[in-house]
C-alpha cells in the first residue's frame, strides 16, 4: 500500500512517498521490504509510483529515455510520458509476471496491497520554463481499467494516491493560506506516519523533495517537521 503525495503551490511542488513494499515468498507468505518509489527525472522534473512494483521500473526506464533524448521541459516529458509508460506497461502485461528487478528475491513477486495488484499509477511533477501563468505542472497516470494502456486522469493542485480526502482538503486548505513549502511537508510527513501506524502496509523510510525555480531537491527526512 504505498502512499504518495503531490502538492502544488505558487512556491513550487512538495512531493512525499513512504518505502514499504510487498512480496510473497513461495508458500504465499506475505513479506515487506524497502524500495524508492521516487525519481528524478531531469533537473525540474520528478515521478512517484504506486501500485504494482512495474511503476519503479517504468520511472527508472522513462529517467533512462529522457536523458538519451536530452528532454528537459516538463510539457515535452508530459508528453512522451503516456506512450512511454503504455509500451512498457503493455511489454510487462504480455509477460503476466512482475519483473524480478522490482522484489529482493528473484523468484519473489511484488505488490502494493491498497491498489489492484496490477495496477500502475504514476504522478508526473516539474517545473515550466514556458509557463509563466502555471509554471508548476501536475499529471496523474493510470492503468486502472486500461487493458494494457495507461491514460491520463484529471488533476488538481493536489493529488493524494490511495486518496485520502481528508489529506487532500487539509493541503488544499494549507496551499489557499499560502503556507511555505516547509510546512506542506510536515503535513505530508505526519500524514505518512499516521498511515504508517493503522496496519504496517505503509512504512518508513519516507521521501520527500520539492521543485521550486532552482529544480528538483530531495530533503532528508530528520529534515522535514513532524
Amino acid at each position: 500500500m504505498t502512499q504518495i503525495i503531490a502538492c502544488s503551490t505558487p512556491e513550487g511542488i512538495v512531493l512525499a512517498t513512504d518505502s514499504r513494499a510487498t512480496w510473497f515468498d513461495e508458500c504465499g507468505e506475505r513479506k515487506h521490504f524497502s524500495l524508492k518509489k521516487l525519481v528524478r527525472l531531469t533537473s525540474h522534473c520528478a515521478l512517484l509510483s504506486a501500485g504494482a512494483g512495474i511503476g519503479v521500473e517504468m520511472s527508472r526506464a522513462f529517467q533512462d529515455f529522457l536523458r538519451s533524448r536530452g528532454t528537459e521541459a516538463i510539457e515535452d516529458v508530459a508528453h512522451l510520458a503516456r506512450f512511454f509508460f503504455t509500451d512498457q506497461y503493455g511489454k510487462w502485461s504480455s509477460r503476466g509476471e512482475e519483473p524480478h528487478a522490482s522484489t529482493p528475491l528473484a523468484s519473489g513477486k511484488t505488490s502494493e496491497e491498497a491498489l489492484p495488484l496490477n495496477e500502475v499509477y504514476l504522478i508526473l511533477a516539474g517545473y515550466s520554463f514556458r509557463d509563466r501563468a502555471r509554471p508548476y505542472h501536475l499529471y496523474l497516470f493510470s492503468s486502472e481499467g486500461e487493458g494494457m494502456s495507461i491514460k491520463a486522469l484529471p488533476t488538481s493542485h493536489t493529488i493524494v494516491v490511495p486518496r485520502s480526502l481528508s489529506m487532500e482538503k487539509k493541503l488544499e486548505a494549507q496551499r489557499e493560506t499560502g503556507s511555505p513549502l516547509d510546512l506542506l511537508l510536515t503535513v505530508s510527513k505526519s500524514f505518512l506516519k499516521k498511515r504508517s501506524g493503522e496496519g504496517g502496509e505503509v512504512g518508513p523510510p519516507f521521501f520527500f523533495a520539492i521543485i521550486t525555480p532552482s529544480g528538483y531537491q530531495e530533503v532528508v527526512e530528520e529534515e522535514v517537521k513532524g
